[in-house]
């Protein structure tokens, strides 16, 4: 997983190499906020090209396996307007079309002035530690003026800060992402694209719909993004102690591995967001269930849903979060964490994956090695079964699996003035990042070529074996022909045996075997599957 999203962070500084961004395969930092109207963005500056590379190096650790520079000065604002451009110059003859382009005319300036165009430039780095792990570092520059702008805002929140939903984590938190990005900023940008961009017919109809959805549902949208106060945190948990059977393993049963749990949490000013949620539950008839005892206070959702994991979507709001998990459990195991702060935080293994990180962040991203290797097992196990039986497959699905054993990750996200930093520790240095985007369509195509050449193999040992019963019963007409014998009469499989080639039952491939049953009744093989058609 980290290599996938690491390597997409090397493509990105890559892809601004390729649509004509100065780019240095060495090093990234800050952006300068204002680009010298005398040079268009197609058009390098060498002296600010040099000092856009010193500003974001300076964010970045030199003399390691990978550094990464990319000038990405105008690259959105290229991109929107070769899409609007032609649009407009083909609409701007038809008088039909002119609606349409005066909405289109619109959207550079609302994206310019929302902070879309901030993008400046990009930097990446690792370098690797006496650990066996690295130190990776990526930076996403921007225009320092466009901090505060509703984009930003929306993705990243504000200044860095001591994080409160990080205590929520559970001990056993294997996956978690936490952040302060501002959905209320987020909502406002979507509001005022609607209305500004929009022709006063949609802005109306917009606002209609959000009328009758408080009215109809008794949810009102504005208030429920208006009371979210900009933390927020997503976490999966694999137990300990449980596991789980998932379906599907092939011919040697079902797959298991640790029984996994969610929880996610967002920060609230009120209960608006809850109360929201059970109105909706009410309009579709659901009451959810308050529990008592040691999840007092928790309201649980049974719903008749045959899964292979334990799944009752439970709820509360405590110490202003709002908190939703896929089992009560999991939920009093959060505030249990939050309250004592023994969950996650508390333990030896994450206080070493974060030693030295920033602790004012705007979030948090972990990936640890347990979730992987569990990622790892299930995958390989599946595709092994498929392929249950096939010379060297075990060895294959070990080589293709390999690379993901324990991988694992701890980054933390600050919000800069000049732009956003991630830094953290990893398993993948620059060797592996750039493999693991060498490799992605390789293993893309393992993956839908395995299951398919195993589908198409399958197939092939099914279609021999019901050839191999067709002769059968082309041997019993011709003995029950010759016998004299009728639809129902048993067969003497040693004289049917005499119409076959070498007087002996066919084998088949999978090692089944052949029941021959009366005459005018189709034989049969023990192998699942292997059955001729009625």
């Amino acid at each position: 997983m980290q290599k996938t999203v690491l390597g997409f962070m090397v493509f990105a500084g890559m892809l601004g190499m390729g649509l004509g961004a100065d780019a240095n395969v060495a090093g990234a930092s800050a952006i300068p906020p204002v680009v010298s109207a005398a040079h268009p963005a197609n058009v390098s500056d060498p002296a600010l090209s040099k000092q856009r590379y010193d500003m974001i190096m300076s964010q970045l650790d030199a003399g390691g396996d990978l550094l990464v520079v990319a000038n990405l000065e105008g690259l959105v604002k290229g991109a929107v307007d070769g899409v609007t451009k032609p649009i407009m110059a083909l609409g701007k003859n038809s008088p039909q079309a002119q609606t349409s382009i005066k909405c289109v005319e619109k959207i550079p300036g609302f994206l310019e002035k929302n902070g879309f165009y901030a993008l400046q430039g990009f930097g990446m780095s690792a370098l690797p530690r006496p650990d066996g792990l690295n130190t990776v570092k990526c930076f996403i520059a921007r225009d320092p003026a466009a901090a505060g702008l509703p984009l930003w805002r929306a993705m990243v929140g504000g200044n860095p800060k001591v994080m409160e939903c990080t205590d929520f984590l559970p001990a056993d938190t294997e996956l978690a992402r936490t952040g302060t990005a501002e959905w209320r900023s987020l909502w406002k940008l979507i509001r005022a694209g609607v209305a500004e961009i929009g022709t006063p017919e949609t802005s109306a109809a917009f606002e209609g719909k959000l009328t009758s959805w408080s009215t109809n549902m008794g949810v009102n949208l504005d208030k429920v993004f208006d009371s979210f106060s900009g933390e927020c945190f997503f976490s999966v948990q694999l137990s300990r102690t449980s596991t789980i059977e998932l379906p599907g393993g092939g011919s040697n049963g079902p797959v298991r591995m640790p029984q996994p749990t969610f929880l996610l949490g967002i920060a609230v000013s009120d209960n608006t967001l809850s109360s929201s949620l059970e109105a909706v539950l009410a309009k579709s008839g659901m009451v959810p269930v308050v529990n008592d005892g040691a999840l007092n206070g928790i309201k649980t959702l049974n719903l008749p849903m045959p899964l292979p994991l334990p799944f009752q979507p439970s709820y509360t709001v405590y110490s202003n979060f709002f908190l939703l998990g896929s089992t009560p459990a999991v939920v009093a195991e959060g505030i249990k964490s939050f309250t004592s702060k023994s969950g996650l935080t508390a333990t030896a293994q994450f206080k070493k994956a974060f030693e030295g990180l920033p602790v004012l962040n705007n979030g948090i991203s972990y990936v640890s090695p347990r979730f992987m290797n569990t990622l790892t097992e299930v995958q390989k196990t599946f595709m092994s079964q498929q392929g249950a039986g096939e010379p060297g497959m075990a060895e294959m699905m070990e080589q293709i699996f390999s690379h993901q054993q324990d991988m694992q990750n701890a980054m933390v996200i600050q919000n800069r003035k000049s732009g956003v930093l991630t830094i953290g520790n990893s398993s993948a240095g620059g060797k592996e990042m750039i493999s693991g985007l060498m490799m992605a369509p390789a293993a893309l195509l393992t993956a839908v070529a395995i299951p398919s050449f195993m589908k198409a193999k399958s197939q092939s040992v099914q279609n021999s074996c019901i050839n191999n019963m067709r002769m059968i019963e082309a041997a019993k007409e011709q003995w029950a022909l010759e016998k004299n014998k009728n639809t129902g009469d048993a067969v003497v499989e040693s004289e049917v045996l005499k119409y076959l080639k070498g007087n002996k039952l066919p084998v088949c491939p999978q090692g089944g075997k052949y029941t021959m049953h009366a005459v005018g009744q189709n034989c049969e093989c023990s192998i699942p599957g292997h059955k001729m058609a009625e």
